[in-house]
């Protein structure tokens, strides 16, 4: 009965992609299939990335250091990495805990040519220091725990100088060859390899891609097995020694801070404490990733010695859908042992008919931020309810709150019903400056809730209020021209997964003078502006709501086709130009000359629109073409892309590969 709910749990969420499940002990792992969903699902000798998954066997490499008495958790990084060096001196006082814990106040995320189609470049490895070296911090290290990619590609280059190995040699030799996980590597060991078969098939819709690397190995870029996951799991657990001493296994578990009561962050884990296993005395302890295409989710049960690996594949799925098929196992292998964990409830709060005069002084405009990304909006009251309205967007409508008993705001429907989806609002006020925190409790139908995203127990901190932002009538002028078009990128490797989403949008509103809102399909990013050519992030939402921040700069730039224009340069390394300054790809456009710096764009005009071309490119090059959404309709790192490529009106075209190479174009 027990196996036969698991499979059903599995079952439900295989819409998810290709999906491969293992619940292991320190022992073995076992797979986990569902006969219904067969077709679905990946055998167990199948490769995924794992993700960010991968931050715990950074995190495990530091740690064996540490217990080999060459590391210690809180000397200063630049005891063991000299050119590690930024503009603040605040960074003489980031420890190597403060990486794994995600609390270094380091801003950026990831880099440009970060995934590439089958590929790998150390573009990403070899410019951490150059990238980190200037940017601005979030928050003094230390201060709160804010999820960072970047630390941990910085922990990579301790691992490497620490122990004189690759950080893939290390994996392999100290880590993978320790427990049997044949199956386990970076894309330095697995793209030099003969895989066949082994890696997980991957589709953009019903299209089969080539299979795409992950560059930031110690971010994210493992890969590996199920049952490899779930046995590098059974590393945790308590007694095994195999790995990890005891005394590491309990630093690592530990919280980062006993006082942080909204964030639940050991070294590498996103938590070390979950609510609804928290209930029944259980400690468990998680980790969940995600890249384009895959996904991934492991828990561990020390005490228990379970350990529970979700790996999946689709472009429509996420590390949630993982780990709640993780959640699944969890339960099932602890009812196996007597141990019943309940689900989590919705909570029922109680609402007030009428809000109090004092909560008005709340009103004004928020930067409201997501796990991803973050937007702008306005918060209104009037005697009965509070209301959100989304800034920015086309259409949107605000959204209604009740007050409920405790001082929070609910989130209400038409009918004054609390939504299904509970989303429950607290005002605080905190050093000066005005804090929303955040209960949000998900329903799956037939699975169950999961509270703040699985991991934060009591909430987390999900908006500031924004301060006015004056500036002078040019700085804003100058702005609003700037949302009048779309950019798109164009310094990315012919290779980068990026080129399927590579548009941007600056958008401006009357509704917030001095801020704009930096838009692709990913999200939006929330910048305050300085003058003409400077916009930063200024945020400082004490949460991983407030990670991947990046500074903006408008700089003039002569590109290859002989055009000048304005270029968005982001602090992050990306670089997009206008579309309204790409040339028109003509009838007479015989060949397209190549350049590895910077993508040849053009707008497809209503005289091509509709019209079929034939390519014939180099090897090392790529095609991309889009429609005028700017939705991608043809790649050529789609498997068996044909030459042949139809034309859509007013849409776009980009060439990209390396300098001196040229594509021909025939009709």
């Amino acid at each position: 009965m027990v196996k036969k709910k698991m499979i059903a749990a599995i079952s439900a969420l295989c819409m998810a992609g290709t999906v491969y499940a293992s619940a292991g002990n320190a022992v073995h792992a076992e797979p986990v299939q569902s006969e219904l969903t067969a077709e679905t699902i990946a055998s167990q000798e199948r490769i995924y990335c794992i993700a960010s998954v991968s931050k715990m066997y950074s995190s495990l490499a530091v740690m064996q250091l540490v217990d080999e008495g060459k590391v210690e958790l809180d000397a200063p990084v630049t005891k063991y990495l000299p050119d590690f060096k930024m503009n603040d001196e605040r960074y003489k006082d980031i420890t190597v805990r403060m990486l794994m814990n995600h609390t270094s106040g380091i801003s950026v995320g990831l880099p440009i040519n970060h995934y590439l189609y089958e590929d790998v470049d150390s573009f990403v490895h070899d410019s951490t220091f150059d990238i980190v070296s200037g940017q601005r911090f979030k928050a003094s290290p230390g201060e709160y725990a804010c999820y960072n990619n970047k630390g941990f590609e910085v922990m990579e280059h301790i691992v490497e100088n620490v122990s004189g190995m690759s950080f893939t040699d290390y994996v392999r030799d100290n880590i993978a060859s320790e427990i049997g996980a044949d199956h386990t590597g970076t894309a330095w060991s697995l793209y030099a390899g003969d895989l066949g078969d082994a890696r997980v098939s991957l589709y953009r819709g019903f299209l089969p891609i080539k299979y795409p690397y992950e560059m930031a190995a110690g971010t994210g870029g493992i890969y590996a097995t199920a049952p490899d996951v779930a046995n590098f799991g059974s590393a945790f657990f308590t007694g095994n020694d195999v790995l990890l001493s005891d005394e590491a296994k309990t630093q690592m578990s530990t919280r980062w801070s006993d006082d942080a009561k909204y964030e639940s962050y050991g070294l590498g884990w996103d938590f070390v404490e979950q609510v609804k296993y928290e209930k029944e005395n259980i400690k468990v302890m998680g980790k969940g990733g995600d890249v384009p295409y895959m996904h991934s989710y492991l828990l561990v049960a020390p005490d228990e010695q379970i350990s529970a690996a979700v790996l999946t594949a689709g472009d429509d799925s996420s590390s949630q859908y993982a780990g709640l098929m993780a959640f699944a196992l969890m339960d099932v292998a602890l009812a196996e042992r007597g141990m019943a964990v309940s689900g989590l409830t919705s909570p029922e709060p109680k609402i007030m008919d009428t809000i109090p005069e004092q909560y008005k002084k709340y009103e004004g405009l928020y930067c409201i931020g997501g796990l991803y990304s973050n937007g702008i909006c306005r918060i209104t009251f009037d005697d009965t309810a509070m209301y959100r309205e989304d800034l920015g967007t086309d259409n949107a409508s605000p959204e209604r709150f009740k007050i409920t008993e405790d001082g929070g705001f609910v989130r209400v429907n038409d009918s004054g019903r609390m939504t299904a989806d509970r989303e429950i609002g607290y005002f605080e006020e905190k050093d000066g400056k005005i804090y929303i925190r955040t209960d949000l409790f998900t329903v799956y139908p037939g699975l169950g809730i999961c509270q703040n995203f699985g991991n934060a127990a009591e909430g987390m901190y999900t908006g500031e209020k924004m301060e006015e932002n004056s500036v002078p009538r040019s700085v804003q002028q100058s702005w609003d021209e700037l949302s009048r078009t779309f950019f798109v990128k164009y310094n990315e490797k012919w290779t980068s997964q990026d080129y399927e989403s590579p548009f941007y949008r600056v958008v401006t509103d009357e509704a917030f003078p001095g801020y704009i809102l930096v838009k692709n399909s990913e999200g939006a990013r929330a910048e305050k502006l300085t003058d003409e050519n400077h916009a930063l992030f200024f945020t400082s939402i004490p949460s991983s709501t407030n990670r991947d921040l990046f500074d903006i700069e408008i700089t003039r730039q002569t590109y290859a086709d002989q055009t000048s224009a304005a270029s968005l340069d982001l602090s992050n390394g990306a670089r997009c130009r206008s579309v309204d300054s790409l040339p028109m790809f003509t009838a007479d456009i015989t060949e397209i000359p190549l350049h590895s710096s910077e993508a040849a764009w053009y707008r497809i005009g209503k005289d091509m629109g509709g019209k079929s071309i034939v390519v014939e490119r180099p090897d090392n090059s790529a095609v991309y073409v889009y429609n005028k959404f700017r939705e991608l309709l043809y790649s050529t790192h789609i498997k068996d892309a044909v030459n042949a490529i139809d034309l859509p009106p007013d849409g776009y075209i980009a060439f990209a590969g390396e300098t001196g190479d040229s594509v021909n174009i025939f009709r």
